[in-house]
């Protein structure tokens, strides 16, 4: 896995990038792959939005550049492009060569993926191209798609703030992947989905708005399955037991007529003022139990806290340049430092032979962070020598870091419980 990475940044595979997505024909002194490796810096210091920031990291490194020549080079529409191939190209030789599974409840999916967008701060000028719904203000939206198995930052579709979460996720996820289960909010909660789910052999788990008028038909009790009349869920409520703990597992019709779609509503009483939770499935009863379904749906959560890093760390939540091209450009090339460093935590684990959940994603960037000029130094290295020491030397100062083989009582290991290795 180290070497293909590595492969990722050689100039054979950027060169070949950059021919394809038509980037950066002159090739002078800012070529492409200097252009990547100072992004991925960047990211790694924790300025990965910011031009003063990446031209101060480049010219130490390649020699002087004037502002207007190096910031063109991401103003292009050709720019996003490019780094959006290599950020798809870094995840799948990472995929490829790691070959990680989900284990437990989860191990019969493929993946278990969670999305969610996410807003970043653009200067006033930019508020024409990236409209806000504040008036005064301007902003973009990353929406994110993060997979549970690799613990991969692995897509993303980037517009203004304004535009809607479930269309940009259509134009990012045009067709679901068969057998891969999606943990969704309420931003997505639409008919369409579940069934475009149903056709293509997906699966799917959101919370229940509460605007969805469902019809309970059946109920799974401890004796066995028991088919109902149509009730409304509120009538079928009002006769169910409602203590602290209690787990509801119905059939549900959802919708009249043609539009009409059979689905599995799982749900827990929290007892009291908590009331219930409830979430739509179309996941059967054979591969999950509704008390496992509940705690499923919790793993969503592991994209906020995704979010929180790299806008605390990374700085993604504000960007220095309203340009349109740009801030994708580089939010494409911060995401490829994403992907390196939760790499790395892949090698490290798998050197030392420890669980990946047992890695913590947070440290492991603390302690690459320290790195962030050797590991630009080690990837120029043609025959990957320098490379290959480099990371030998890391992985035990990673697992040093980052390990935690008995989780905190303030930080419930509920991926690692459940089977998603790399949540």
């Amino acid at each position: 896995m180290e070497r293909q990475l590595a492969d990722v940044f050689s100039a054979k595979v950027v060169d070949r990038l950059r021919a394809e997505t038509g980037y950066n024909p002159r090739q002078r002194k800012a070529t492409a792959l200097c252009l990547l490796l100072i992004v991925v810096q960047a990211y790694l210091v924790g300025q990965a939005m910011s031009f003063a920031r990446l031209r101060a990291l480049f010219i130490p490194r390649f020699g002087s550049i004037r502002p207007r020549a190096f910031q063109l080079r991401f103003k292009m529409p050709a720019a996003v492009t490019f780094f959006r191939a290599a950020l798809a190209e870094a995840v799948r030789a990472v995929v490829t060569a790691a070959d990680l599974r989900l284990e437990g409840p989860l191990a019969s999916f493929a993946d278990v993926r969670v999305y969610d967008g996410t807003c970043s701060r653009v200067p006033p000028r930019g508020k024409v191209a990236w409209p806000a719904s504040n008036d005064d203000r301007a902003g973009a939206k990353m929406l994110l798609g993060y997979s549970l198995k690799t613990g991969l930052l692995d897509e993303a579709a980037i517009a203004p703030e304004t535009a809607g979460e479930l269309p940009l996720w259509r134009s990012l996820v045009p067709t679901l992947k068969r057998n891969v289960l999606y943990l969704l909010d309420l931003a997505y909660f639409d008919r369409s989905v579940f069934r475009h789910a149903d056709e293509v052999g997906a699966h799917l788990l959101l919370r229940l708005k509460s605007s969805a008028r469902v019809r309970v038909v059946g109920h799974q009790l401890q004796h066995g399955y028991v088919p109902l009349r149509p009730w409304s869920l509120a009538t079928y409520l009002s006769a169910a037991p409602s203590a602290r703990g209690t787990t509801y597992d119905l059939d549900v019709l959802w919708g009249r007529g043609r539009d009409e779609i059979r689905l599995r509503l799982v749900g827990v009483s929290l007892g009291g003022r908590g009331g219930r939770r409830f979430y739509l499935t179309t996941v059967p009863r054979s591969r999950l139990s509704a008390k496992t379904m509940t705690e499923v749906y919790r793993l969503r959560w592991l994209i906020e806290f995704l979010n929180r890093e790299i806008k605390q760390e990374a700085d993604l939540g504000r960007c220095d340049t309203a340009d349109p091209h740009a801030v994708a450009a580089l939010a494409y090339g911060a995401m490829i430092g994403h992907v390196l460093v939760r790499s790395l935590r892949i090698c490290a684990a798998l050197r030392s032979h420890l669980p990946l959940s047992e890695i913590r994603p947070l440290a492991t960037l603390h302690l690459v962070r320290g790195y962030a000029s050797a590991i630009v130094d080690a990837l120029t290295d043609h025959d990957l020598t320098a490379w290959h020491r480099l990371v030998e030397v890391m992985s035990p100062f990673v697992v040093a870091v980052a390990w935690e083989p008995v989780p905190s009582r303030s930080r419930p290991r509920i991926a690692a419980r459940l089977g998603a290795s790399g949540g």
